[in-house]
């Protein structure tokens, strides 16, 4: 028999693979499933997105090997989105890396520069890849605490001394992911000013920077002194929902991108050209999408919070993001336990929690992919649990 090694040992079950098998066991039963646990969205990729995909898979040149670098057009196209959005300059020959969707990158990361030796900095209650991360790199995890109390934004002040001099990574998500929090300005230039003075580099994890309902998110690299010290991360699935495209990119100080590209290089072949065709043309093209999918997610998540008021939680959170961070109904305690009575009894797959980390128990994760009619079929389910 063969043994698993002791890095992959470490790993804890990855939540979403465990909460497929389970909805898969429920649909062997014959029963209908609403799903609300993952955020995949339920919106067609832009058309004019698509059509550049089908048209450059034909050419010849895009069915063989990729740069890992991505193309040139590519890189100058994100360069462009970037300006445009948030008025931040980067060199698309040094600063950018198109990526096989933003978590490849994100999880690669720490092998370029973290020894066994090092900490990484995660947030808890926090996006699973983080963690797995941390680990494959072969690092130390420390978990700073996401609080309600502290709006979700960690307290960097109770990182212990010990814990920062020897710390090379610290991961961030605002729009923040499962807990839909935003992150001030002040905050950001805080975090830059942590980061500088202890040699931590920030992987700022900015996939839902487009799913925003008032207040538009900041890149890190608005900071001033931010590129020194960051290396920031975006994904199409989200911003243009393109998740089975599998394309996302990474900005920031040249040699941290750099250091991700050497580990690609080893890794992968490069993203099949016809995808990076496609990626272009959302980005040059597509301007109008994240509106249109912002007006569609803010119409669903106002009517999924009446309802989840009306059905007796008290706690909701939703200030962006395609999800709803809900606190547990009072006579709920583990999140496990509230997620599996949602499934097996109302048919409703969510997300408990605890997946996402310790403190992120007393909480479950709804996810607005579905539209507004399926929404409305949830709350009737709901409200016959109450007449119960």
């Amino acid at each position: 028999m063969f043994s698993l090694s002791k890095r992959i040992k470490k790993l804890p079950p990855y939540l979403f693979a465990k909460i497929d098998r389970e909805k898969q066991e429920f649909r062997r039963k014959g029963r209908e499933l609403i799903d609300l646990s993952i955020g995949d969205p339920d919106l067609l990729a832009p058309e004019e997105a698509v059509a550049a995909l089908c048209k450059s898979s034909k050419i010849k040149e895009n069915q063989k090997y990729a740069l890992d670098a991505g193309r040139e057009s590519l890189r100058k196209a994100i360069q462009a989105w970037v300006r445009k959005r948030f008025k931040v300059s980067v060199n698309p020959g040094k600063e950018i890396l198109p990526l096989s969707g933003s978590k490849e990158g994100l999880v690669h990361f720490p092998l370029s520069f973290v020894n066994p030796s090092d900490y990484v900095i995660i947030p808890n209650p926090g996006y699973p890849g983080y963690r797995g991360a941390a680990v494959l790199s072969g690092a130390r995890v420390y978990e700073i605490a996401l609080l309600e109390k502290n709006d979700f934004l960690p307290d960097l002040k109770k990182i212990p001394l010990s814990v920062r001099n020897r710390s090379k990574v610290i991961y961030l998500n605002y729009p923040n992911n499962p807990t839909t929090a935003l992150a001030p300005k002040s905050f950001l230039e805080g975090l830059v000013k942590f980061a500088s003075k202890y040699g931590i580099i920030i992987v700022y994890d900015n996939a839902y920077s487009e799913v925003y309902f008032d207040e538009k998110p900041y890149s890190i690299l608005q900071v001033k002194g931010a590129k020194e010290v960051s290396i920031e991360f975006h994904s199409l699935s989200k911003t243009f929902c393109m998740t089975g495209f599998r394309i996302g990119f990474a900005l920031g100080r040249s040699e941290l991108i750099n250091g991700l590209l050497k580990v690609k290089a080893n890794i992968d072949s490069g993203i099949f050209g016809a995808v990076q065709a496609c990626a272009e043309t959302a980005l040059e093209k597509c301007g109008y999408f994240p509106e249109r999918l912002r007006k569609i997610i803010r119409g669903r998540r106002d009517l999924f919070v009446k309802i989840l008021y009306q059905s007796g939680f008290e706690k909701l959170f939703f200030d962006s993001t395609f999800y709803v961070w809900a606190g547990l109904p009072k006579m709920y305690k583990p999140s496990i336990q509230f997620s599996r009575h949602l499934l097996k009894e109302k048919g409703i797959a969510v997300a408990p929690g605890i997946g996402f980390g310790r403190y992120g128990e007393g909480y479950i994760r709804f996810a607005l992919t579905v539209n507004e009619n399926i929404l409305r079929k949830v709350g009737r389910i709901l409200a016959m649990g109450q007449e119960r």
